[in-house]
């Protein structure tokens, strides 16, 4: 899961807080429209999914 992070984070130029965020997104996204198995399979891969913290406005948080 880290490592997703830090990709996204990366590819995207954003602060590793914002990616958490839009993973955790995406991992909501998928989980609300993949089959259970599926989402299983891909939440078991990228290991433990913690929940991100909100960014609060004015520590590089989002506006």
């Amino acid at each position: 899961m880290d490592e997703l992070i830090h990709l996204v984070a990366k590819r995207a130029g954003i602060p590793s807080a914002a990616a958490e965020i839009a993973v955790a997104a995406m991992l909501d996204y998928l989980t609300a429209r993949l089959p259970s198995p599926m989402v299983g399979r891909i939440r078991e891969q990228l290991g433990q999914v913690h929940s991100p913290r909100q960014p609060v406005v004015g520590e590089g948080g989002v506006k």
